[in-house]
């Protein structure tokens, strides 16, 4: 009867043990203070707490027409009653390079759940807005949800938002915008030290829709190439997983398909493309908004665009239109003319290059019905990381819905995919 006992409280005390183990193993978290940071920090300016069940989540995305970004209901309905909704959120700023290479202060938000342990970083691009009070550093954006299920989001505004609105956004500018992603990532680590932050991991998880899926997947080339980009060579920062959703994934195609159809599904997006495109030139390489749009076009692309006062849905109702000639040029709209020609060769710098072969795993996600960014970016990436021998690729594709139905099945699967 003794030996029983005794049994019984070893292994009581042994079960205790094992619990504690398993405790402090969850409990250990990387020391960001000695991780590098390439000399990049975040400075906290604006700090809120959201409960996701009950305040409103992108407050613009339920203004935004069915074509466009919507779900937050979807998304709701679906985890409202499975996951913690409460999210603290820290707007900041951070140092980068503009086109020039010259120092630049941007912002972006981060979120997570306080009070316990961070399972990881999430660091997620966000899909085109054109007011600047849709940023992540100004709004509770929808993809703060994924912080929910315990982990860091990391939200960049880029550049010609937030701390930099007076400037242009180099729009799907790929090696600019993806330094600025990827800068606000390292400068994080700063944050994570001097909180006392418990996270788990310092391999981050890319994520983005849209142009956010464009960003990431062009962040994801930059990390993985320290001999084109030395100055992430000893950045120490893996990617644990990369998910793509709905990405517009070669520019040139973008561009010359407008052109063809005569028809933008997103009428902002052709000026935005080519303002974009305009930043960093300098003298006879700069492009002239005069030669590539209409008079009428011409007359108000600095309140429409570059004052960044509209949502995307008001900046399209402004334009009123979807034809490519009623927006641009009649030469602009030939892609024989020399000037056109040179904008659009030049846009093959920003496309998926073919050499690219991703080393961690990737998930491309897109809907076959996608009336926003159209199917067969999604194909053409698959046919060209097939023709690399890219392994550990993902490929999900079927008929989700249009685009904006498209964004809310995307972060429910990467939801349930996260460990």
């Amino acid at each position: 009867m003794r030996r029983r006992t005794i049994y019984i409280v070893f292994c009581v005390l042994l079960c205790v043990l094992c619990v504690s183990c398993v405790h402090d193993e969850m409990e250990y978290g990387v020391d960001f203070s000695q991780l590098p940071t390439n000399g990049l920090a975040f400075v906290p300016y604006a700090e809120t707490d959201h409960d996701l069940s009950s305040s409103p989540i992108d407050s613009t995305a339920v203004r935004r027409k069915a074509s466009c970004i919507d779900g937050v209901g979807l998304l709701r309905g679906l985890t409202e009653s499975l996951t913690a909704s409460t999210v603290h959120q820290v707007s900041g700023t951070y140092r980068s390079v503009d086109a020039y290479g010259k120092p630049i202060t941007l912002s972006g938000a981060v979120y997570y759940p306080e009070g316990r342990p961070l399972k990881g970083i999430i660091v997620s691009g966000h899909y085109t807005v054109c007011a600047d009070f849709e940023v992540p550093s100004k709004s509770c954006h929808t993809d703060a949800w994924l912080a929910t299920k315990g982990y860091m989001l990391v939200m960049p505004d880029y550049m010609g938002y937030g701390s930099t609105v007076d400037s242009i956004p180099p729009y799907m500018q790929a090696d600019l915008t993806a330094r600025h992603v990827i800068d606000m990532a390292l400068a994080v680590r700063s944050f994570i030290a001097s909180r006392g932050l418990i996270v788990q991991s310092s391999d981050i998880i890319l994520a983005g829709y849209s142009q956010g899926a464009n960003a990431s997947i062009h962040a994801m080339r930059l990390l993985e190439d320290p001999t084109g980009y030395p100055e992430y060579a000893n950045a120490k920062m893996g990617i644990r997983k990369c998910y793509l959703g709905g990405g517009p994934y070669y520019i040139s195609a973008f561009f010359q398909h407008c052109v063809e159809k005569n028809y933008i599904a997103i009428p902002s997006s052709v000026p935005l493309l080519i303002l974009g495109m305009n930043v960093g030139r300098k003298g006879y390489d700069r492009i002239d908004p005069k030669f590539f749009f209409t008079e009428r076009t011409y007359e108000n692309y600095e309140d429409w665009i570059l004052s960044k006062r509209y949502t995307l849905d008001q900046l399209n109702e402004l334009i009123g239109t979807s034809k490519l000639d009623k927006i641009l040029s009649k030469d602009a709209c030939d892609l024989d003319h020399p000037r056109t020609r040179k904008f659009y060769l030049s846009l093959f710098a920003h496309d998926v290059p073919a050499s690219f072969v991703p080393k961690a795993p990737l998930y491309v996600f897109h809907s076959k019905g996608d009336d926003i960014v159209a199917f067969y970016n999604a194909e053409r990436l698959q046919s060209q990381l097939e023709k690399a021998h890219a392994t550990n690729v993902t490929y999900d594709f079927d008929d989700y819905g249009i685009h904006g139905m498209g964004y809310a099945r995307f972060l429910l699967k990467l939801y349930n995919d996260l460990p």
